[in-house]
């Protein structure tokens, strides 16, 4: 599995969104993706990992890479 903004895009891919709208439907900064896919941040808060994982009906776990399948 790739990294964790890797993941996220292939998320919104499947989804039909751009990342941008992720952010904003979820209430977190577009830096924040920004700073992953620039390498300047490796990983999110708790938080923002559960909101993202909840947004793709997703684990924490699979976002991260930590596991294989989604749930």
């Amino acid at each position: 599995m790739g990294t964790l903004y890797e993941n996220i895009i292939r998320l919104c891919e499947e989804k039909g969104i751009k990342g941008g709208k992720m952010c904003s439907d979820i209430g977190m900064s577009k830096g924040i993706l920004t700073d992953l896919k620039m390498g300047r941040q490796n990983g999110i808060s708790t938080t923002n990992a559960q909101k993202i994982a909840s947004y793709f009906n997703v684990s924490v776990g699979y976002l991260l890479g930590e596991e294989d399948k989604q749930k």
